[in-house]
């Protein structure tokens, strides 16, 4: 099976690739056995690819961690356009990587098993949600005019903190 990431090959042997559709949902049953349950959206489908890695290729995971590392101009994680069967079976077009990636030597032979996940980005359920209008807020008011508080000289006040009332309070005792 073969992975591309932008058009660059990631190269191993024996490669594996699992993709992933998380549903998120709540229990709505409380105490009860009832099997009801709230549905929450569905979050991004992820694909964790795992390979083996022979140490004498050992420029092959040099450049597995070069796509892995990579950012775009403002610091995020570089966003891949990715060609492979089960990316495509799961409608995954795009991916960034995602929860790191591992290497570890294998116990009987001479090679790195690497295993990485990427996430889609851009999911349609992602695109779906932009498209929704967002909920406009209403504000209410009633009829008239606000009437503003004024003192004595018919100037404006301003509300007074709780200090400055007690200051006020022994202001106009003393006078």
């Amino acid at each position: 099976m073969t992975l591309l990431l932008d058009g660059e090959k990631v190269q191993g042997k024996g490669m594996k690739v699992t993709a992933n559709l998380r549903i998120e949902s709540d229990d709505l049953s409380g105490q009860t056995s009832n099997s009801t349950a709230a549905h929450k959206g569905f979050k991004p489908k992820t694909l964790t690819v795992s390979l083996l890695i022979p140490f004498v290729d050992q420029a092959q995971l040099r450049n597995l961690m070069r796509l892995a590392e990579a950012t775009e101009a403002g610091g995020q994680l570089k966003t891949y356009r990715i060609v492979n069967d089960t990316a495509a079976a799961f409608g995954v077009r795009q991916v960034q990587f995602s929860d790191g990636v591992s290497a570890r030597e294998d116990d009987s032979l001479a090679a790195w098993r690497v295993q990485f996940t990427l996430a889609e980005k851009l999911s349609n359920p992602e695109r779906v949600e932009k498209r929704r209008p967002a909920n406009t807020v209403t504000s209410q008011s009633a009829p008239g005019q606000a009437v503003a508080a004024a003192d004595e000289s018919g100037e404006p006040t301003q509300e007074l903190t709780g200090f400055e009332a007690t200051l006020k309070k022994l202001d106009n005792w003393l006078a």
